[in-house]
C-alpha cells in the first residue's frame, strides 16, 4: 500500500497544480479580454488619436488592476488611425493587450515560467463625430 502511494501521490499532486496552471491562464484571458474590449469602446468615443490612447492606456490599467492582475510585462497597441480621417468616413480603432504573466510559483515540472496572452478587439468609430 505505501509504494502505491508514493508512486500515485506525487503524480495527484502534479495533476493538480497543472490544472491550477491551466485555471488561471484561463481566468487572466477572460480578465483581458475585458480590459481590451473596455479599452476600445472608451477610445473610439474620443474624438483625437491623443487622447484615445490616453483613455485606452488608462482603461487597461485600471481594469487589470481591479482584477489584481499584474502583468510582468505589458504591451498594448492602439490603432487610431481612423481618427485622423475626415469626418463622414468610417473606421474602427483596435486595441490590442499582450500581458505575461509568471507560472513559475506553481513549481511544475515542465511547465515555461511565465506565459504570455493576447488579446484584440475592434471597435467602430462613429462617422459624423467632430474631430
Amino acid at each position: 500500500m505505501s509504494i502505491e502511494a508514493v508512486l500515485v501521490i506525487p503524480a495527484f499532486l502534479l495533476f493538480l497544480a497543472l490544472i491550477a496552471a491551466i485555471g488561471r491562464a484561463a481566468s487572466v484571458q477572460e480578465d483581458i479580454h475585458a480590459a481590451t474590449v473596455a479599452a476600445c469602446r472608451i477610445a473610439s468615443q474620443q474624438t483625437t488619436s491623443a487622447a484615445a490612447q490616453l483613455a485606452a492606456e488608462n482603461a487597461i490599467t485600471t481594469n487589470l488592476g481591479r482584477q489584481g492582475i499584474t502583468c510582468d510585462q505589458l504591451d498594448v497597441t492602439i490603432d487610431t488611425t481612423a481618427l485622423n480621417q475626415l469626418p463622414g468616413q468610417p473606421g474602427n480603432i483596435t486595441v490590442s493587450v499582450g500581458c505575461t504573466i509568471p507560472l513559475s510559483d506553481l513549481s511544475v515540472p515542465g511547465l515555461p515560467g511565465q506565459v504570455t496572452l493576447t488579446d484584440q478587439f475592434s471597435s467602430a468609430i462613429d462617422p459624423y463625430t467632430h474631430r
